[in-house]
């Protein structure tokens, strides 16, 4: 069961990165080729749409797997200094302060995707909920994380057989 429940966790996160990857791609190549056809005079309406739409995937799947890997700003200094029960209090208090914060952007999101879904973009006449869903998506992502590395501060490490 551990075995599946980490196979998982380790899929939604290769989906997450090939998500940001792909993205950012149809950003770049959006933009790069209505800059190019900007340059004689015949624009596509629709990049702006279409990249903004990527840009917020790709930014919100970045923010969660940032989180996994520990790219984020730390409490270093204080972390440092704090060993074996100390800190793993300190680290479980940082950590639980991140999963309220999570909780409030996952019900903002939920709440404001409920609120727009029945909008839609002037061009690709797509509900804006498309855009916006990238945020409760993430959040969830990001407490699933949250709530492994709570478990990792107080579960004893165990050695992988070789």
């Amino acid at each position: 069961m551990k075995k599946m429940a980490m196979a998982l966790y380790e899929l939604m996160y290769r989906i997450a990165d090939g998500l940001a990857i792909t993205m950012l791609v149809v950003m770049v190549l959006s933009v790069f080729t209505n800059v190019i056809f900007r340059f004689f005079y015949m624009a596509f309406p629709w990049v702006d749409e279409v990249s903004r739409l990527a840009f917020v995937w790709m930014s919100f799947m970045a923010i969660a797997s940032g989180l996994r890997i520990g790219l984020h700003p730390a409490f270093d200094a204080l972390s440092e200094r704090c060993q074996g029960v100390n800190g793993k209090i300190l680290q479980t208090a940082i950590d639980v302060l991140i999963v309220v914060f999570l909780l409030f952007l996952l019900k903002g999101g939920i709440d404001y995707v409920s609120k727009v879904y029945v909008q839609k973009t002037s061009i690709l006449v797509i509900s804006v909920a498309w855009q916006y869903a990238a945020v409760p998506v993430a959040t969830v992502m990001m407490l699933l994380e949250m709530v492994r590395q709570l478990v990792c501060i107080w579960t004893p490490v165990e050695l992988e057989e070789a």
